[in-house]
């Protein structure tokens, strides 16, 4: 009786305090329960990474044009060194400083806007001097070369955007010209992976439109931290105007991409750190910008999640839908009676269809564990231990996920490139566990588990997918303490089973 008294207390005291904070967050800051139909706002965070060698640091990154927008909220926040703003000539910087750091240093800054609501490419009128073509500085056959590439290019182009159009499209063609290969193989030892970009630069200029690098980065959550893309920034006698090389024949779509930077300054200018690095990451928020300011300055523990870096943010979005998985595959397992190959198998696989066609995913899943326990079988003549057993399960599975990544690859099966994303060591003790419950049950207790597992995978996939749940799972993490007590409750569950029920349902009738 004691024992039952302190667990509904625990259960009590976890919705209570999970269930107030929750209440607190939607009362007091104003947070919605209700993830509602409110287009989502893009962040794009800014990290500078660097190594600080001992002398005074300063580290200015160039900002996106609208960066004082009033359509455009932005944040920089890093500990111990003093932060501004700076404008010079219609553009901005952000600039930090700090006296004297060691080793790893990392800056942050984080723009906020609408999904379309900004868009830093667009046409930009000039005002002043009209700009002037810089000479790349190209001789002898290099010369040659590119003056015979931009006369072909001229003479199919009526102004400065087809002009882009065709000097882009001549040097990314699959059978290019000589002359573009002579380029190519140039700006390749110049320029390293920007050679392309670069060389349509110059061709540009040379054809007597401005041209510089401009910066970018694509708006997908997915892509996790990204390097900046090079973009060409061109005036067409008018207006600056900014397309992406790679595809270069249509405008840039602001739903897609955001250029962070124009103007052909350097993106980062560093003094007192080595090995420095820019890198972005997206993600997206369903709440008001000033909610989500008001939640992360909260003296909430829970809230303070806020406060991070958008890619560790990143990572709690998938970390917060475990629970999730877990409390499905207890309610199935202790309330309905479905068998599953362990715990995290089904929650796992769940997490990993996430990323893909559920369909596709399950039919990879399959295959490779079908494929993985043929071999297994025929690696337990060999007497092996079950350590090396096991390893050697690690290296066939390895060798089956690249072998249906290739043939997924060569059918237009895009989702096969997902693969990797299948847990590899589960997989392997997946095949192990299901040859020994074969061996030891008979085959029908094995597939039994295993499509126990499916079953129990899709239901939680589906379960971590809906739109409120992950809304609620990321918002309010504090209602995992909710799911907790749940859990809890049913930890203490020896009734009946609904599989029980329908099985001995014979039983109740003969009575």
């Amino acid at each position: 009786m004691a024992s039952r008294i302190k667990l509904l207390a625990i259960v009590l005291i976890l919705t209570l305090a999970g269930g107030g904070i929750a209440a607190y967050k939607h009362v007091d800051l104003g947070i919605p329960l209700m993830v509602g139909n409110k287009p989502a706002e893009w962040l794009v965070e800014a990290k500078v990474s660097f190594i600080a060698t001992g002398k005074p640091v300063t580290a200015r990154l160039s900002l996106p044009v609208s960066a004082i927008d009033e359509n455009l909220g932005f944040d920089a926040r890093s500990a111990g060194y003093s932060f501004m703003v700076e404008e010079d000539r219609g553009e901005y910087s952000a600039i930090w400083s700090a006296d004297e750091k060691t080793d790893n240093q990392a800056l942050y800054y984080r723009v906020r806007f609408p999904e379309r609501g900004v868009n830093s490419g667009g046409a930009i009128a000039h005002s002043g001097v009209v700009p002037v073509p810089e000479d790349p500085g190209l001789s002898g056959t290099l010369r040659s070369a590119a003056d015979n590439v931009v006369r072909r290019a001229k003479e199919l182009s009526s102004n400065p955007d087809t002009l882009f159009v065709g000097v882009f499209r001549e040097i990314t063609a699959i059978g290019s010209s000589p002359e573009i290969a002579l380029l190519k193989r140039h700006y390749e030892r110049e320029a390293g992976d920007n050679a392309l970009t670069r060389l349509g630069i110059d061709l540009l200029n040379m054809a007597g439109v401005p041209a510089q690098v401009a910066y970018g980065v694509k708006l997908e959550e997915v892509r996790g931290a990204q390097d900046p893309i090079w973009m060409v920034e061109y005036f067409d006698g008018v207006y600056w105007k900014v397309r992406d090389p790679d595809e270069s024949s249509s405008t840039l779509d602001p739903s897609t991409a955001f250029v962070w930077n124009r103007g052909g300054e350097p993106l980062l200018d560093l003094n007192g750190g080595e090995n420095s690095q820019v890198v972005f990451t997206i993600t997206r928020d369903q709440i008001p910008l000033e909610r989500l300011t008001d939640l992360r300055d909260s003296s909430l523990l829970v809230s303070t999640i806020f406060g991070l870096p958008a890619s560790e943010r990143q990572v709690f979005s998938y970390v917060v839908l475990i629970p999730l998985g877990a409390f499905v595959v207890v309610v199935l397992r202790n309330l309905v009676g479905i068998a599953t190959l362990g715990t995290f198998m089904p929650v796992l696989l769940a997490l990993s269809l996430l990323e893909m066609k559920w369909q596709h995913g399950l039919v990879m899943f399959i295959l490779i564990v079908g494929a993985g326990l043929y071999f297994r079988f025929a690696l337990s003549r060999l007497n092996l231990l079950v350590v090396p057993r096991v390893a050697a399960c690690v290296v066939i599975v390895t060798i089956l996920m690249m072998v249906l990544s290739v043939i997924s690859w060569h059918l237009g099966i895009r989702d096969g490139l997902k693969i990797t994303l299948f847990p590899m060591i589960i997989l392997a003790w997946t095949i192990e566990r299901m040859s020994l419950i074969w061996e030891e049950e008979g085959k029908r207790s094995a597939m039994l588990q295993v499509g126990g597992s499916l079953i129990v995978a899709i239901v939680a996939f589906f379960f971590m997918k809906d739109r409120q749940i992950r809304y609620w799972a990321f918002y309010f993490p504090e209602l995992l303490l909710v799911l907790l007590a749940g859990i809890i409750l049913l930890g203490r569950y020896t009734g009946y089973r609904l599989s029980e029920l329908i099985r001995f349902r014979n039983f109740t009738h003969n009575e």
